[in-house]
């Protein structure tokens, strides 16, 4: 009922604009026929965007915008400014009214752009900055509007006094929405708002939901050839299932012993042989026999996968799951644009065994590095179940 109630007085006050501006237009008082039009257009911009993009404004926004605008139009058309203190009253709630928005603006920027992150702090002094940079241009408009409406008379900017006055008024209410949004947002308090917004701004995303629908059908048709690695098959499904995200590469873990002409060349690099479970010490030597020429290296490679997220928000949420799954060396990383995470563990061992076909080092130590790999095989595996069972805080989204 409360939703409905601030929604109609919105409504209200558009019809108000519009009735105002029919009226100046009898009146023949152009200047203020224009500002309601203007104002009446810019109060249902909220409807016009969501017509047109499917992108709903939260209500409350709807409403603090055409009230604000509303305050300095009734002001001029009503002769409200002449009332003691209406026009720094009218000036200090629409800043606040700026700043409100910027905070929104500024937060929804902050969980979706890969390149731009801002902590409490400078997301106050942002809003600050935005709301005094906002009232400097509304006193420039009111010069501008004298210059060609009134032939240089001010009315709309009556002295320097009165324009510093609306600064002062501005300024003021820029650091006080910059201090108590900033604490606001930390506090959880416009959840609804930010959450609304954030779903909304998902939708538009068309690049992630074209590149996510494109990457899963290719895993499908990858897994129905048989070229993925089964054990990490349940965990990629999972994090598929849910919108905000989409695989790309992954790797279960995995013991290999590989042959590469040198340090460093690895696209010529030969697999001698590539185990996605644990191994026994003849499995390497039947691998070993297979050499013939380069450096001989034995690997532990732990799990890895890369996940693109829809948001830096959708990205920290994974990534605090990963690491409480034991993938200590996740991270998150900007990769043209897009906001990746790469859920990564700690496992690993690279070790020189030979070179040209010839084994340097004793069977006993064979032995031990084919018992420690296996060793850390087993314990990927639980950190991959550990995951798969961590994920399920995630809301899933139907295929």
């Amino acid at each position: 009922m409360e939703k409905r109630l601030w929604i109609l007085l919105s409504r209200v006050m558009e019809a108000i604009l519009f009735a105002m501006g029919i009226w100046n237009i009898w009146r023949a008082e152009w200047l203020w026929a224009f500002a309601c039009f203007f104002g009446f257009l810019l109060s249902i911009s909220p409807v016009i965007i969501k017509r047109n993009i499917h992108f709903s404004v939260h209500w409350l926004i709807e409403f603090l915008l055409v009230f604000a605008i509303s305050l300095h139009i009734w002001g001029g058309v009503l002769h409200l400014y002449s009332l003691p203190y209406y026009d720094k009253i009218a000036h200090f709630l629409a800043s606040a009214i700026v700043a409100f928005f910027a905070l929104i603006a500024v937060y929804v920027i902050d969980v979706f752009s890969p390149r731009i992150h801002m902590d409490l702090v400078m997301m106050g002094f942002f809003i600050v900055i935005f709301t005094i940079a906002m009232g400097a241009l509304w006193e420039i408009a009111e010069f501008v509007s004298d210059q060609i409406f009134s032939g240089g008379k001010p009315l709309a900017q009556i002295s320097l006094q009165n324009t510093m006055w609306d600064l002062i008024a501005d300024s003021i209410a820029g650091i006080l929405m910059g201090v108590a949004g900033a604490i606001g947002i930390k506090r959880g308090e416009f959840k609804e708002i930010l959450f609304q917004l954030s779903e909304e701004a998902k939708k538009l995303n068309s690049r992630f939901i074209e590149a996510r629908r494109k990457a899963i059908k290719s895993l499908h048709e990858a897994m129905e050839k048989g070229e993925v690695d089964e054990k990490i098959i349940p965990i990629v499904n999972k994090i598929n299932s849910i919108s905000d995200y989409y695989t790309t590469s992954s790797c279960s873990g995995r013991i290999a012993i590989l042959e590469i002409p040198s340090v460093g060349q690895k696209r010529k690099a030969k697999f001698l042989g590539k185990w996605h479970n644990g191994i026994g010490y003849e499995d390497a030597i039947k691998a070993l026999k297979k050499s013939s020429k380069g450096e001989i290296w034995f690997l532990v490679q732990s799990p890895i996968i890369h996940v693109h997220a829809i948001s830096m928000a959708s990205a920290r949420k994974l990534l605090n799951v990963a690491n409480q799954s034991g993938f200590k060396y996740s991270s998150i990383k900007a990769i043209n644009g897009d906001i990746v995470v790469e859920i990564l563990s700690t496992e690993r061992i690279d070790c020189p065994l030979g070179k040209d076909g010839n084994i340097y080092g004793s069977e006993e130590y064979l032995h031990l590095l084919v018992e420690i790999a296996s060793k850390m095989i087993e314990r990927m595996d639980r950190k991959l179940k550990r995951l798969e069972r961590n994920l399920s805080v995630f809301k899933v989204h139907p295929q």
